[in-house]
């Protein structure tokens, strides 16, 4: 019902009224929306609602919405008329000037079809509410009791990305007067939006590893991402551990019985997962070492055999590891079967009581009822006579008794095919003893992988696979047991996901906390140990006289290829205008001579030369002058025992 008769004219309504209407439509330009509706109806087009804004100036009208009602007047619209305009275009506020209130009824409840939604996280709902009455409903969205922001239509879009917009949602529906008083207000029902329950997703785990003095507190905690909260329990080597039910754990005075392997079990209605196994040990006085010496041969240039690429590459990784952790380091490459065993007795003499022992190999090798490792001049069909199994190495080292031993072979574990090695298969293996006055206490054998299994090296890596993962570990400061579990978790977590055959493993004896890492015991003497004066190489610069031509010249002898032993740089200073020619007075099967640069030359395993070597100066490509040097008496006395 209208508050004035429906045919009065515009120009006949109340000043205070017909002002009204004018700033309802002045409000964010809503005579633009009445202008554009009046002109599609009489077909007036769009220029006369922009002419409009330009009559004020010539009529004396003081804005385009008093230019609107006077040309709606000329056009003898009515009060009627114009109610008809303004609903037709949802103006409501300005039609309520014009109407009676009408009471507010909602007319949909956002529960419609039903009370309760269940949605998945990730995936978007609507909800809607709908009233009328006049002046015009307002809305406003509410999530329990929580207003929500920018949520003033009918319509409620959601989309449910965290558990906590769970729970109840509801509208509240005003009626508001054109001078903003509320005229009345009502809250629809309610909806209830239920997530969905989620999988567990570990997003922190416990620490691997754990060490803890006696007495101290032990706390461990794992995060998770869930709905709903998970159930928590604890666990320690498999038994449940009582009143450890949230995701913190925590033992107080922490003894030697609470030693173990702890993890957390958790269970919500649609997951159930255990976190990674953290090892707790109680921390015990720090070892030390006598001595803590490493052997590390690297057989790559096989002569009957496929060359491999990464040996001298990842026995130089671990030698440099190593010497960082105070390890003295004997490095060897491409050892012959004899040159291995004499390197074995080498590392072994250096290792008195008390001391640190590290053997590694990377090279080809093979398993027949036990590990062997082959030498570079093993023949294409070989026996394991030919090669050196792993209880000749410790036959070898043991009897020093090493307080610490851990032998690390980096090669295969596979079976050589009877169809191209059958005589392997009848030959009857030689046992060696191995024997220790500690009972074989300590002792630890690492493999790349396990029996049976290849072990790979890739050609467009530096390192080969099993030292890409040892080395992350090699010089940390934990127990050395850990040092091969975290190389076996971590080859674990690389190939995660994809076809595999490597699969390292390891054994052990070990009955106190060793580390790697552990010092040494500090010396009174500073004299070199004998080891130190085997491996010392300092360079020297010897004259070499042609007596011939009476020509002297400079060769300067120094290490090649460090950390290795075996290779030697001899660099000639020869008067301008000669070159340098060296030979082995014997020949030798593979030569061991190597031209650098002009006349530089790098010898590998010099020891295998016969007597002394023949030095040609030579101008113009004919010989001038001939020397011998004996470069046995120049180089480190440790190869003079290879």
């Amino acid at each position: 019902m209208y508050k004035f008769p429906e045919d009065l004219e515009l120009e006949e309504l109340p000043s205070n009224i017909y002002q009204e209407l004018l700033d309802e439509l002045d409000v964010d330009n809503n005579w633009i929306n009445l202008g554009e509706y009046v002109a599609q109806q009489l077909e007036l087009g769009s220029r006369w609602v922009r002419s409009l804004e330009g009559r004020g100036i010539i009529r004396g009208r003081v804005s385009p919405a008093d230019n609107l009602l006077c040309q709606l007047s000329i056009r003898m619209c009515t009060v009627g008329n114009l109610g008809e305009l303004l609903e037709d275009c949802g103006l409501f506020r300005a039609l309520s000037i014009l109407r009676e209130t009408e009471s507010l009824v909602i007319t949909r409840h956002p529960n419609f079809p039903c009370q309760q939604v269940k949605v998945s996280l990730g995936r978007k709902i609507q909800l809607i509410c709908e009233a009328t009455g006049l002046p015009p409903p307002s809305y406003a969205w509410y999530h329990g009791d929580s207003i929500l922001n920018n949520a003033g239509a009918k319509e409620l879009n959601l989309e449910i990305t965290r558990e906590d917009q769970e729970g109840e949602y509801k509208c509240l529906v005003s009626q508001v007067d054109i001078e903003g008083r509320i005229l009345e207000e009502l809250i629809s029902e309610s909806v209830y939006v239920t997530v969905n329950p989620t999988p567990i997703v570990i997003e922190r785990q416990p620490l691997r590893f754990v060490e803890i003095r006696k007495g101290k507190s032990l706390v461990l905690s794992c995060k998770v991402k869930s709905h709903p909260e998970p159930i928590y329990q604890w666990f320690r080597d498999n038994t449940k551990l009582e009143m450890q039910t949230s995701n913190v754990l925590e033992i107080e005075n922490f003894n030697a019985n609470d030693e173990g392997k702890y993890y957390c079990y958790m269970k919500n209605p649609v997951s159930e997962v255990c976190t990674e196994r953290c090892n707790v040990i109680m921390e015990l006085p720090r070892e030390k070492a006598t001595a803590k010496i490493a052997l590390l041969i690297a057989n790559e240039d096989y002569d009957h055999h496929e060359r491999l690429k990464t040996p001298k590459n990842d026995v130089a990784k671990l030698a440099k590891l190593l010497q960082e952790i105070g390890f003295k380091v004997i490095c060897f490459a491409n050892l012959d079967i004899q040159q291995m065993k004499n390197a074995m007795a080498i590392f072994a003499a250096a290792l008195s009581e008390g001391a640190y022992g590290l053997f590694y190999f990377a090279g080809h090798g093979f398993k027949m009822q036990e590990s062997y490792v082959l030498s570079v001049d093993a023949p294409k069909s070989f026996l394991r006579s030919d090669a050196i199994c792993e209880s000749e190495i410790l036959s070898i080292i043991m009897p020093k008794d090493p307080a610490l031993l851990a032998v690390i072979l980096d090669t295969c574990q596979t079976v050589p095919p009877r169809e191209l090695n059958p005589d392997i298969h009848r030959e009857i293996p030689k046992v060696n003893e191995y024997r220790s006055r500690k009972n074989l206490r300590n002792l630890i054998q690492a493999y790349s992988t396990s029996s049976h299994r290849p072990s790979y090296e890739r050609s467009s890596n530096e390192n080969g696979l099993y030292v890409t993962h040892l080395s992350k570990f090699m010089a940390k400061d934990i127990p050395v047991q850990k040092v091969f579990e975290e190389v076996g978790r971590s080859i674990d977590t690389w190939f995660k996901g994809k076809e595999r055959n490597q699969i390292p493993m390891f054994a052990l004896t070990v009955t106190k906390p060793f580390r790697l890492t552990d010092g040494i015991y500090a010396k009174n003497t500073s004299e070199p140990s004998e080891l130190e004066q085997l491996l010392s190489f300092p360079s020297k610069k010897i004259e070499i006289l042609f007596q011939q031509s009476g020509i002297n010249c400079q060769v300067q002898i120094s290490p090649y290829l460090k950390p290795f032993c075996n290779f030697v740089k001899l660099s000639f200073h020869a008067v301008d205008g000669l070159s340098v020619n060296l030979y082995n007075l014997v020949p030798i099967e593979p030569n061991n001579l190597f031209r650098s640069k002009n006349n530089e030359f790098w010898i590998h395993n010099p020891q295998r030369s016969k007597g002394p070597l023949a030095i040609f100066i030579e101008r113009d490509g004919n010989r001038v002058g001939a020397s011998a040097l004996k470069l046995m008496d120049y180089v480190p006395k440790i190869l003079q025992s290879l």
